[in-house]
């Protein structure tokens, strides 16, 4: 559910836009040599910050409703590079799949089941299903923990400016 994009600022203009299929960001830069890692900051705490007035290369953020407010306020173009979670696309009779039908489609059954068994008065093997679908999830959540740095150490490094 990871993806890029890359998008431009405007001089002058402190917004860009999130992505229609946005959930979280995962890291925001701007593409530059070297490159330029965007901060978070609360939007009250962005609010209260006196560059948030300035011009110039943007260093802090803060989601604000369906944009991003950048501070200071770019002074030029720059280009930003977002990787963030995306919201999968929803199954339907046109879109027969998606991430969760091709990499979890027992938890989607399991999931489904469950749900099913107020239609199904008390069918004995809700028990199973629910069992079923804890193990799916489980496995789904190891997945996703172990593959967050699989097959690199984890290192200590030391940023100097």
């Amino acid at each position: 559910m990871l993806k890029t994009v890359s998008s431009s600022t405007t001089g002058g203009d402190s917004t860009v836009g999130l992505p229609s299929d946005f959930l979280s960001i995962r890291d925001f830069y701007i593409d530059q040599n070297p490159r330029q890692s965007l901060s978070y900051l609360s939007p009250s705490s962005f609010t209260r910050d006196a560059r948030a007035a300035e011009s110039g290369l943007p260093v802090f953020y803060t989601q604000k409703g369906s944009e991003f407010e950048l501070a200071p306020i770019p002074d030029t173009s720059y280009t930003l590079v977002m990787l963030y979670y995306a919201k999968p696309e929803a199954l339907s009779d046109s879109n027969t799949s998606n991430e969760f039908m091709a990499n979890c489609p027992d938890a989607l059954l399991y999931g489904a089941l469950l749900e099913a068994e107020p239609y199904l008065m008390n069918d004995a093997r809700l028990q199973v299903w629910s069992q079923l679908y804890q193990n799916a999830v489980s496995a789904l959540a190891e997945s996703d923990n172990t593959s967050e740095y699989a097959g690199v150490p984890l290192t200590m490094s030391v940023t100097s400016r």
